[in-house]
């Protein structure tokens, strides 16, 4: 064909050959099963989800996305996007991620009437679009059939008609009227044919389990609770469906013994929030002592517990832009037997330079490439990792199977002998260079140098000498993407810029050509040294001339069309930043347990009045505390080295200083600060305050507490900020490092006793 480039002469085969002992999964071979509905996953009576067909275990990892409802499908419409070929191209990206899980809470506010009638509509259309374009990458589907509130957030509601309008949350569950709205519904859902399949849900084996509903409210009895449940897996099975049903069991912890107690349940689910939710800002900070353990109270007095299996239906570390913690997370849930986790929420390329449809959690592939190849990485990490597994604790477990990860500096890695993939620069080489078949990264490692702030991938494809290279775009952040959102405001911009690659790959070395695929699948020559834009390239050894025919006839990575390509269709960047500042974005306060009761504001009064802050606490039950975190930031972390600060104090105001405050007395002698040092260790001594003369940095009445930093002892630390749900461990044991020097500290924390009132808290700083 005109421009093709195909090889007259025979094929060259690679120098190199599979090394260490590897079995490589063959390049251009399918990694999924030729036909799906030929098994079905079930549950055995240890709890363990198994294929119908061999009886092996199952480790399913992946992402939640929601464009077929409420604000994704309301967004999109602004935009003017084609929702199907949003679809496409997200789930291509899905694919290039190796996730092979997707979990979706349906709206039942946009699929059903007033009596729980399934309402023929586009989001329902749109619904049986996704799952068609998922089963055909390979990739299984839970559904959690309602969520029982409405369609507005970050929005209003819209009042569809639909019987969830007609109901509060925490009733829905139990008023008959609206029991039978929802069994209705059920019903007909599971009945439904989906015409991009041909199936419906009860007959679909790929839709794995069907969830009742998202995040239950169940404000009565126990009884009750439980023939809700029994009422709704009824109504299921009376339409058909046949595999596992599943309920959550970490919401209303008061009730969770009668979950347990319905009949017809075969596996449970459950969330992890390790980072807290909303904080408004990017937070920062050494998270992995807080990873090591998700605590799960009633596994030892819940008999049941142990013959149901475990699914998280939603987790993710939100605020952060960090690379190295979906691995750690990944890891200690497979270690409490987890086999279905899915991550909230992936956002939808035509969106997520805005990240408005749930600010504190952002995923893309193009905008956020190194936490899209973190969680490309867990999903390896969950699927080799053995149910059980215990790697100890941190920092003897940031390595485990072929995975790596560090917090300084922010890195995860996996490398096996077939796979090699880093979510930052990186100098780890390869275990077995000469049998590796994918290669995906970002920054640069002994394999591929490259100065692009975007993601690229490397594929040994099915012709020896020839790999395929894909580069997505730069992404430039423009501002915290965490904090106000509007489509007007892009946080993350992709743009298209050329950069120069220098590969190291298996046959390769250092002896190649580079080849650009066209529009019409040509390949075009560029030579090696060519900078390149973004966009599929072939990587060809000296001697090789590419067959696109004999290539175009392969799969990449398991699913992917050889020339099949998804990036950002345009960026739209403001001329101003719209959306107001934040607050201060070094700033963490926690309430322990209940991290809700405290309001905490920087207050300048007026003119003559000292700036402070202002520490509302509405809450005294006992064992609480509330717990003030200032990140070290510039005005510390610059001090010269020849200047070593000895002393930490702290300045609290011991009246008002505008008569109005209402300020309460200084905190007592169970009062402690502490400094958590950048390997997420605290140290602490408590303090004792001084009442001291007026300075001009110091106003009249304030009482000062003088820290020698030598006297920082080990201590246990308090997960900052608090993880959601609140069952999970809130204390990081205490270690046998010794602090070094202030250099050493990242952030500093005042540890409160709670009590109802009002503390003003003047400064922190060193001596």
């Amino acid at each position: 064909m005109k421009n093709r480039i195909i090889a007259a002469c025979a094929l060259v085969a690679m120098g190199g050959v599979a090394a260490c002992g590897a079995k490589a999964y063959g390049a251009g071979k399918s990694q999924i099963n030729p036909d799906r509905q030929k098994y079905e996953v079930f549950v055995d009576s240890e709890g363990v989800m198994r294929r119908s067909d061999n009886k092996q275990e199952v480790s399913y990892y992946g992402t939640n996305y929601t464009v077929p409802f409420a604000y994704s499908y309301r967004a999109l419409g602004y935009e003017s996007k084609d929702r199907k070929r949003a679809i496409d191209r997200d789930v291509y990206h899905l694919a290039r991620l190796g996730l092979n899980a997707f979990r979706l809470h349906l709206w039942d506010a946009e699929l059903a009437d007033s009596v729980g009638n399934l309402v023929q509509s586009e989001h329902l259309d749109l619904l049986d679009y996704l799952i068609g374009q998922l089963e055909k990458r390979g990739i299984d589907i839970v559904l959690t059939a309602q969520t029982n509130f409405g369609n507005g957030y970050p929005e209003k509601d819209a009042d569809t008609g639909s019987f969830t309008y007609d109901y509060d949350k925490c009733n829905i569950h139990f008023d008959p009227a609206a029991r039978a709205a929802q069994a209705r519904y059920l019903q007909q859902l599971v009945k439904h044919r989906n015409p991009y399949t041909g199936r419906t849900l009860a007959d679909d084996k790929a839709v794995v389990a069907i969830e009742i509903n998202n995040e239950p409210c169940h404000k009565a009895s126990k009884r009750s609770v439980t023939e809700y449940i029994d009422q709704m897996s009824a109504a299921l099975r009376k339409a058909g469906y046949k595999r596992p049903i599943l309920y959550n069991v970490t919401h209303n912890p008061d009730v969770t013994s009668a979950y347990y107690d319905a009949k017809d349940i075969q596996g449970t689910t459950y969330q992890w929030y390790p980072t807290g939710l909303v904080a408004g800002h990017e937070r920062k900070g050494n998270f992995l002592p807080a990873l090591d353990n998700y605590t799960i109270p009633w596994e030892d007095t819940i008999p049941a517990y142990k013959h149901l299996a475990r699914a998280v239906y939603e987790f993710d570390p939100a605020d952060v832009l960090y690379s190295h913690l979906y691995p750690a997370i990944a890891r200690t849930f497979r270690g409490k037997g987890f086999q279905w986790i899915t991550q909230f929420a992936y956002d939808p390329i035509d969106l997520a330079q805005y990240n408005t449809e749930y600010p504190t959690h952002y995923m893309n592939l193009a905008y956020t490439p190194a936490k899209a190849l973190s969680l490309m990485i867990a999903a390896e990490t969950a699927r080799e990792t053995p149910r059980g597994a215990d790697y100890g604790k941190y920092p003897d477990n940031t390595k485990f199977g072929h995975t790596r990860v560090s917090h300084d500096p922010d890195l995860s890695v996996f490398n096996s002998p077939q796979k090699f993939i880093y979510s930052n620069s990186t100098e780890d080489n390869p275990v077995c260079p000469d049998s590796l078949e994918l290669v995906a990264g970002h920054g640069s490692s002994p394999v591929a140098q490259y100065d692009g702030t975007g993601a690229y991938f490397l594929d040994k494809t099915g012709q020896p000498g020839v790999w395929r290279m894909e580069i997505m775009p730069d992404a430039d952040i423009l501002d915290d993407p965490f904090g106000n959102t509007s489509l007007n405001d892009a946080k993350i911009v992709a743009v298209d810029r050329a950069h120069q690659i220098k590969l190291n790959l298996p046959g390769l070395r250092r002896d190649y050509t580079l080849y650009k695929v066209t529009a019409d699948n040509e390949a075009e020559k560029v030579g090696r040294r060519a900078d390149v834009l973004p966009g599929i390239y072939l990587v060809v050894a000296t001697g090789i001339e590419p067959d696109m025919d004999l290539l175009m006839e392969g799969k990449i990575a398991g699913n992917l069309g050889f020339t099949e390509y998804v990036k950002p269709e345009s960026t739209r960047v403001p001329l101003a930043l719209l959306s107001p500042k934040q607050g201060d974005a070094n700033l963490d306060v926690n309430m322990i347990p209940e991290s809700w009761d405290f309001s905490f504001n920087y207050v300048n009064p007026n003119w003559y009045d000292p700036v402070h802050y202002k520490l509302d606490i509405r809450n005294d039950k006992p064992g609480s505390r509330t717990v003030i975190r200032r990140r070290v930031g510039d005005k510390i972390a610059k001090v010269p080295e020849t200047v070593n600060p000895t002393q930490l104090k702290v300045a609290f105001l011991t009246m008002n200083p505008a008569d109005s405050y209402g300020a309460t007395d200084l905190p007592g002698a169970d009062a402690k600060v502490s400094v958590v040092s950048r390997n997420g260790y605290t140290y602490s001594t408590p303090m004792t305050f001084v009442a001291v003369e007026p300075t001009a940095n110091i106003p009249a009445a304030s009482a000062v507490a003088t820290i020698n930093i030598k006297d920082l002892a080990p201590d246990t630390g308090v997960i900052m900020p608090a993880p959601y749900p609140v069952t999970v461990t809130r204390e990081i044991p205490k270690t046998d490092i010794p602090l070094g020097s202030f250099r050493d500290i990242e952030f500093i924390q005042l540890n409160l006793p709670t009590r109802k009132g009002t503390y003003l808290i003047k400064d922190i700083w060193l001596e």
